[in-house]
C-alpha cells in the first residue's frame, strides 16, 4: 500500500498512539526499550532514536493496518492522490478527512486522535465515510465543485442549503457502503429518518426520492446541489405532488414545519428576530429551522454571557 501512495505519519500521533497501546499490550517490553535510549547522551541522536523505537512499535502493535486497509479500498484515491499524511487530533471534532489541492498536486490529509486507532472496527466505519467524500471530489463522474450555490437572502441562509447538501450527500454514500455489505440492516431505515429530518417539506413523497439517491451507484454533485437548494424541486425538475408548502417568512423556503408556537420564543428570541427582520411578528410565524438558529444563538449568548470577564458589546 504504501509504494502506490506514500503515507507519513506524525510523530505526535505515532508516539501518542504507542503510548496508549503499548502500555496496554506490552508494558514491560516498551519501558526497557524507552531506558535504553536514554543512555544516549546526544540530545539529537536520542530524539531521532526515539521516533525510530516508536515507529517500529506503531507497526510491531498494528497501528497502521485500518488505515492503509481503508485506502486499499478507494482505489481512486491511490490513483489520483500523491501522498497521504494522517496527523495528529486532539479531539473528536477536529478528525476527518480533507483533500488539498495546489496546482496539479493533490494531496489526502486525515486527523485522527490517538486513541482512534486503538478501536479498529469505529476507526473502520469512520474512514469508509469520509474516504468515500474524498473519492467522490476526485472522480471526474461525480463533477465535485467546492461551491454551493448562495441564497439571495444572505449567509444565514447559505447554511440551509449546505445542511442539505451535506444530508444528501451522505445518505448516498451510506447507500453505497451498505451495498458492499459493510452497514447493519438498519442503515436505510437510519439514513431515511436523516432525509426526511433534513427535507420535511416533502412528505409522503420524500421516500420516493431518498430511494433515488440512496440506490444510486453514482450520484452527481450536479444532482444533489438543486435539491439542496431547493428542496420542493426534483431532479427532473418535476415538483412532487404534496401539500401545498407557505414559504418561511424568514428565509423564504417552502415548509411544511413551522414553529408551533412562536409567541413563546421569548422576548430575546424575538428580539433577535426582529433586528434582522424589522418587520416580523410572532403572528406571521417562522420554520422549525429558523426558530432553532435564533434559539441556539440566544443559548450561545447566555452561555458567554457566563464567562469571567465578558462585557456587552459596544457599537
Amino acid at each position: 500500500m504504501s509504494a502506490a501512495l506514500p503515507i507519513h505519519y506524525e510523530p505526535k500521533l505515532v508516539e501518542e498512539a504507542v503510548f496508549q497501546a503499548g502500555y496496554t499490550s506490552a508494558p514491560a517490553q516498551l519501558n526497557i526499550a524507552r531506558d535504553r535510549l536514554y543512555e544516549i547522551a546526544d540530545g539529537e541522536q536520542r530524539e531521532r532514536a526515539f521516533q525510530a523505537l516508536y515507529r517500529t512499535w506503531f507497526a510491531k502493535l498494528g497501528l497502521s493496518l485500518t488505515i492503509e486497509k481503508a485506502l486499499q479500498e478507494q482505489p481512486l484515491i491511490a490513483e489520483s492522490v500523491g501522498a497521504c499524511f494522517v496527523v495528529y487530533a486532539a479531539h473528536a471534532k477536529q478528525e476527518g478527512a480533507e483533500l488539498y489541492v495546489k496546482d496539479e498536486r493533490r494531496t489526502l490529509r486525515l486527523a485522527l486522535r490517538p486513541a482512534a486507532l486503538r478501536n479498529a472496527d469505529a476507526l473502520q466505519s469512520f474512514l469508509r465515510k469520509e474516504l468515500f467524500h474524498i473519492a467522490d471530489m476526485l472522480d471526474p463522474a461525480f463533477g465535485y465543485e467546492p461551491t454551493l450555490p448562495k441564497s439571495p437572502d444572505g449567509p444565514t441562509y447559505d447554511n440551509f442549503i449546505t445542511h442539505r447538501y451535506r444530508a444528501l450527500w451522505n445518505i448516498t454514500i451510506t447507500g453505497r457502503i451498505a451495498r458492499r455489505g459493510w452497514l447493519a440492516p438498519t442503515a436505510r431505515e437510519e439514513a431515511l429518518n436523516e432525509f426526511i429530518a433534513a427535507f420535511p417539506m416533502l412528505q409522503e413523497n420524500g421516500e420516493k426520492l431518498f430511494s433515488r439517491f440512496y440506490d444510486s451507484d453514482h450520484p452527481r454533485h450536479a444532482e444533489l446541489t438543486p435539491l439542496a437548494f431547493d428542496p420542493a424541486a426534483t431532479v427532473d425538475g418535476s415538483r412532487p405532488h404534496s401539500a401545498q408548502a407557505t414559504h418561511c417568512p424568514l428565509c423564504k423556503f417552502p415548509t411544511y414545519a413551522f414553529e408551533p408556537a412562536p409567541q413563546n420564543l421569548g422576548a430575546d428570541t424575538q428580539a433577535e428576530i426582529t433586528a434582522d427582520f424589522p418587520d416580523w411578528s410572532p403572528e406571521k410565524g417562522l420554520c422549525n429551522q429558523c426558530a432553532d438558529l435564533y434559539r441556539g444563538r440566544r443559548m450561545s449568548l447566555a452561555a458567554l454571557k457566563m464567562l469571567p470577564g465578558w462585557h456587552s458589546p459596544t457599537v
